[in-house]
């Protein structure tokens, strides 16, 4: 055998020897996860002897998410910042952050149905995306103890929502909530519940059942419950655990939750609808008089009447805005004394 042949075996030896070590070790995954040979920098993994491998599962809702939203990313682990530990998604932080490595740079407006196979997910960051349901598996995130999703567009939650009972931490702030699930009253480890600035009328006596601190502020100015800024209007049907809450007109600013704010709730909807104000009666005495067209036209020089505490009266020709066309159809009924005829 000449020295060729030989270094062309001895190389191929070589070759088939790094092969089989690669193979050995990229597929030294039990079955169920997936070998990574490269972690993105966005990706944290607590656990040194996790061996590059990653649940099936998890990933399989991370691809969804890619495939329903028709996102730029090419891997599961490229989206948003990832925490894992013992080979299961721990912390997701997918929040919108379109200029920086805080979340994920484009809105996303679904979540996958078999959301609820991240099952060992402990804190989940959802936020200012264009969201406006959850799929009913998010029931299943029994692990979920955190979860942040304010600033989107969600109407209700699913009915078997109270079956997150791991939950800590619920935000839901600056949403379009309408209703809230009786199972809420479930989620008996709650401390913090935020519903401020959504579009609830009512809410269910089992909220009582929460163990929460319904009037506190922990040290760093974070309220345990907020509910400003809806239109819990109606006594009936609003749980006395909240009608007497001192944190019952509150919310926090919108983006950073930096500060407190002091938000009413919006009830001149609901005040024209029982007949307590009537179109024009802007100021909200009871009657039609100049104090009522003074106040409607200092607010629209303004720009402020939907400032004002009956916003809603003020728009007399209906047509969604407040112009001098409101102030001079006012301005014309209290001269001729025919204001809410």
């Amino acid at each position: 055998m000449n020295y060729n042949n030989i270094k062309r075996i001895l190389l191929n030896s070589i070759m088939v020897a790094l092969l089989c070590n690669y193979c050995i070790y990229s597929q030294d995954c039990n079955d169920g996860y997936t070998y990574f040979a490269d972690i993105p920098d966005n990706v944290d993994v607590l656990d040194q002897d996790q061996s590059n491998c990653f649940s099936d599962d998890d990933l399989a809702v991370l691809d969804s998410l890619i495939w329903v939203n028709e996102l730029n990313d090419d891997s599961p682990l490229d989206i948003g910042n990832q925490t894992w530990a013992g080979e299961r998604l721990k912390v997701w932080v997918a929040t919108y952050y379109p200029g920086g490595d805080n979340g994920i740079t484009q809105k996303i407006t679904r979540l996958p149905d078999n959301f609820g196979q991240l099952s060992e997910i402990i804190s989940l960051f959802l936020e200012k995306h264009d969201l406006t349901e959850l799929p009913e598996s998010f029931s299943l995130l029994s692990s979920l103890a955190n979860l942040y999703i304010s600033n989107n567009y969600i109407t209700s939650l699913p009915e078997e929502f109270g079956n997150l009972t791991s939950l800590t931490f619920l935000d839901l702030g600056y949403n379009y909530l309408e209703s809230i699930p009786e199972s809420i009253g479930n989620l008996e480890n709650l401390e913090y519940l935020f519903l401020f600035n959504n579009q609830l009328t009512s809410l269910p006596e089992t909220i009582c059942n929460l163990n929460l601190d319904w009037d506190g502020i922990d040290l760093n100015l974070y309220p345990y419950f907020a509910c400003g800024g809806n239109f819990l209007c109606d006594s009936d049907l609003i749980p006395s655990c909240i009608v007497n809450s001192d944190n019952f007109e509150i919310s926090m600013e919108q983006f950073y939750y930096s500060f407190i704010l002091s938000m009413p709730q919006d009830c001149c909807p609901y005040a024209l609808e029982e007949g307590e104000v009537n179109f024009g009666d802007v100021n909200g005495d009871g009657s039609y008089n100049v104090l009522d067209v003074v106040t409607l036209a200092n607010c629209v020089l303004g720009g402020t009447c939907a400032e004002l505490l009956y916003y809603c009266a003020a728009d007399l020709n209906g047509d969604g805005d407040y112009n001098i066309l409101d102030v001079v159809t006012l301005a014309n009924c209290v001269l001729n004394q025919n204001c809410g005829n």
